[in-house]
């Protein structure tokens, strides 16, 4: 019986080259519904505004760092959605794909000419918190 080793064949390989991650904090939200860019300031202002996203990530590391998600803040009767801010280690990573066009009058019988496109990674910050609304809440209410 052949040895796992010589079962694989031989490759080299270099180590991934390493890359600095900035120092920028940055939080996360799961936002249980459709945000879009134009529609941020409303997803804020139901999740209690900017002061109260702060406060809750301020206690990240406590156990009684929740939220409160109203999708009607302006009505007294509408029940709030709880969520919870719990500790993570993520990294905030931007990516591009960049597409090339095809050439004109190059044929097309086929045959794959290549990769059509190019991701670049570049890394944006750390996530040190996230909010999460799931349901499994076990903090106050």
């Amino acid at each position: 019986m052949a040895s796992p080793s010589s079962a694989v064949g031989t490759t080299t390989s270099s180590p991934a080259p390493e890359i600095q991650i900035p120092p920028v904090r940055v939080y996360s939200v799961e936002y249980p519904g459709y945000v879009q860019p134009t529609s941020v300031p409303e997803a804020v202002r139901t999740l209690g505004g900017q002061q109260t996203l702060e406060r809750a990530f301020r206690k990240s590391n406590k156990p009684d760092a929740f939220l409160e998600l109203r999708y009607r803040p302006d009505n007294p009767f509408s029940h709030p959605i709880a969520g919870e801010v719990v500790q993570t280690n993520s990294i905030l990573l931007k990516v591009v794909k960049r597409r090339r066009k095809r050439v004109e009058g190059a044929s097309t019988n086929g045959q794959d000419t290549g990769p059509v496109g190019e991701y670049t990674v570049e890394p944006i910050g750390l996530i040190p918190g996230t909010a999460r609304f799931r349901g499994e809440f076990t903090g106050r209410v």
